[in-house]
């Protein structure tokens, strides 16, 4: 791997670029463009936003291009790059929070500020060391850039690239430029509707194969402990949403070791009794995790908010710029006095009440298309013509026709969501992305655990209609176990091995009947595309879904625990290689938080709690021998048992760290000082000027008026 780091800098020492050695970086992101054949019949769109307009507004707004055929001569490819001034000038007008030498803020904050021969504030002495914190005063402190202010430009850590922006903060101010509206200085071009109305073929950034080369030595090894993933190299190469999502994979499978150790133990306890899940100790297991399931969320919250204060994002959904597919009128703000997009909240109001309409006649759609399928299966096994050879094929029709709709009704779904989502009408990518999740999740939650429902909690009180392969639990164990080992080997094919062998064979089919070679840049084109919205959305919602899996029906399969910590150990490396061999590299974006994905964890934790205990009191035989009256007992006291544990955890367990909050509070009195150099109490001199005449005189009577 070092070899290919030293060849990656030795192919760049060979190129003469005088605005690299300028500037320390050179082409950043990649336009494509169809080359239309004289008679081809254009769109509106496609006349409108034609490759001569798109660079002249690329021009107007302060970039450079450098455009060339493709070697098929069917596609004009348009490299883009900003001088470092003008990323500058970007950096200013969206407040980009940037990280401060901590050396140099240090000697700053001890020496205090002056201007000429005036004081602005005094010296400021902060611990190093204190009880309630081991972390360095002047360690993951971040400011808004600052154009033009001398006394801030000293302060910014500078980076490889001879200036203070990483690879992926350049490549943030360049998108912003590109979208920004031409009243704030940019080029107003929307890129994702380009793409959608065919004006582009295609849009991505370009790797940097020396820092590629640098985190793939760093990552790319299969021998590593989930908690040791360079997550900081991660968020600086890939951007923090990307690496957040690192962050909690590994946080998750470390978690998931503890839970493997005890489910293995189960396992040996229900294999002994004849690989029985009704075992004694399963309930007690069932409790087990779901304290874990509390634990584990709980202490998420805690990392996520000491990551997002490491990485400067705490604060950034607040300060988040609009989605360029943002409509609005342009209104002066009553708060700044300055232009504005505004939309009623009203107005968003009733178009989410119009999606709640529809999104809940789908999920009914849902339910009773699940429900059909059990019906058609129970009718066709029950019928004689559909025995063959002794083979039932009753079943699989039903299944056959199970897969069918799925799709079916997985591709209407997923694209009326995002229309709905579309039509919404939200300020922030943030926003957009919390109101997909929660549209597409209700689908994916029918769709991934009705048969297992259907199982638990139907067939154990129709066995006369549909009877149970041995025990209920013992099915549903097996179809658990058959979830998860499909779950792995096709997600490594799909993931992996399928957009690898597509990208092979579309390479090939572009480079026959050429005697041009094709470019490093037409290669990332034909690569799999990693959607900057839906990409980490299908990750999380792999691993949400095995979540649920793993903690809502583990009372009847305690393995489930370490199948999912050996698919997560594998899950960490396929994802890994995805990013750096696969997949073109994606758009980085900032992000807080995990957004929607919190609040859905904890609601399949509460769930799990009511399945666990529905599985002890009504579909096991742990109280076979109890009436009704008992059995509806043990569910109620068990859940609510459970529930109150797990708030008790929640009240306990505070969600930020001390030592977070300390450091925040840090961040806020710093940055008051270098960037609005407020003066402390203490740097002014109040004893001055506020004596009175001494006067010993004791008078008879009070003679002042009222």
């Amino acid at each position: 791997m070092m070899k290919r780091i030293k060849d990656a800098m030795k192919e760049r020492a060979m190129m003469s670029d005088n605005f690299r050695a300028l500037n320390g970086y050179s082409w950043d992101y990649v336009l494509v463009f169809k080359v239309f054949k004289k008679g081809d019949k254009l769109s509106p769109k496609q006349k409108e936003f034609t490759f001569k307009k798109i660079l002249s507004a690329f021009a107007d707004g302060g970039l450079e291009t450098k455009v060339f055929y493709s070697a098929q001569a069917d596609e004009v490819y348009m490299k883009v790059r900003a001088p470092l001034h003008r990323l500058e000038k970007e950096a200013d007008r969206i407040d980009m929070k940037l990280k401060l030498d901590s050396d140099t803020l240090r000697a700053l904050c001890k020496a205090g500020r002056c201007r000429g021969q005036e004081e602005l504030w005094g010296p400021v002495d902060i611990p190093d060391t204190c009880v309630e914190t081991d972390l360095d005063p002047y360690d993951y402190m971040y400011a808004r850039y600052c154009y033009k202010r001398d006394d801030m430009s000293g302060l910014y850590l500078q980076r490889d690239s001879k200036s203070p922006f990483r690879g992926v903060d350049r490549l943030k101010l360049l998108y912003s430029i590109m979208v920004a509206k031409s009243y704030e200085g940019g080029c107003n071009v929307d890129i994702y509707k380009l793409i959608k109305d065919k004006c582009l073929l295609g849009f991505f950034p370009l790797h940097d194969h020396v820092e590629l080369r640098t985190l793939e030595e760093k990552w790319l090894r299969f021998c590593a402990l989930p908690w040791n993933q360079p997550v900081d190299d991660i968020k600086d190469y890939f951007g923090e949403k990307i690496g957040l999502y690192f962050v909690w994979l590994g946080h998750y499978t470390s978690w998931l070791l503890v839970a493997a150790i005890v489910g293995f133990f189960c396992w040996i306890n229900v294999a002994s009794e004849d690989n029985d899940p009704n075992a004694v100790i399963m309930p007690y297991f069932a409790a087990f995790m779901a304290f874990w399931s509390t634990l584990f969320l709980e202490y998420w919250k805690r990392k996520e908010s000491t990551t997002a204060m490491k990485w400067g994002t705490t604060g950034y959904e607040a300060q988040e710029q609009s989605r360029p597919q943002f409509e609005g009128t342009r209104q002066l703000s009553p708060i700044t006095g300055k232009f504005y997009l505004y939309f009623p909240y009203s107005a968003k109001m009733r178009r989410v009440a119009h999606s709640v309409v529809i999104i809940s006649g789908f999920v009914l759609v849902v339910v009773a298309a699940v429900a059909s399928i059990f019906v058609l299966k129970l009718t066709l096994t029950h019928m004689n013509e559909m025995t063959q050879g002794g083979i039932g094929f009753g079943g699989i029709v039903a299944s056959i026709a199970n897969a069918v709709v799925i799709q079916v009704m997985n591709a209407i779904y997923g694209e009326v969501a995002i229309n709905l989502t579309n039509f919404e009408n939200h300020r922030t990518d943030t926003e957009y992305e919390d109101a997909l999740i929660s549209k597409t999740f209700i689908f994916q939650f029918v769709n991934s655990y009705a048969p297992l429902f259907y199982i638990a909690f139907v067939k154990p009180f129709i066995p006369t209609i549909d009877s149970c392969i041995g025990s209920c639990l013992g099915e549903l164990q097996t179809n658990l176990g058959t979830i998860f080992l499909t779950r792995l080997a096709v997600g490594n094919i799909t993931e992996v091995a399928l957009p690898a062998f597509q990208s092979k064979q579309s390479l090939k089919a572009q480079g026959a009947g050429s005697d041009i070679e094709m470019s490093e840049v037409e290669k990332a084109f034909y690569q799999k595309e990693y959607h900057v919205m839906l990409g980490t959305f299908e990750d999380y919602a792999e691993m949400v879904i095995q979540f649920g899996y793993t903690t809502m029906f583990v009372a009847a399969f305690p393995l489930a625990t370490v199948m999912s910590f050996v698919n997560n150990y594998i899950e960490i490396r396929v994802d890994a290689w995805k990013l750096c061999q696969v997949c073109r590299r994606p758009e980085p974006r900032s992000a807080e938080d995990i957004g929607t994905w919190q609040t859905i964890l904890e609601v399949m934790t509460l769930f799990s709690v009511l399945t666990n205990s529905a599985l002890v009191a009504f579909t096991g035989t742990f109280a076979v021998d109890e009436p009704w009256v008992g059995r509806v007992w043990i569910f109620f006291s068990m859940a609510a048992g459970i529930i109150m544990v797990n708030f008790f955890i929640g009240l306990v367990v505070p969600d930020i760290p001390t030592e977070t909050v300390i450091q925040l509070e840090r961040l806020d009195y710093i940055s008051a000082k270098i960037l609005d150099n407020v003066r402390d109490e203490e740097d002014e001199d109040f004893s001055k000027d506020i004596s009175t005449d001494l006067d010993y005189t004791i008078r008879v009577t009070d003679d002042d008026p009222l």
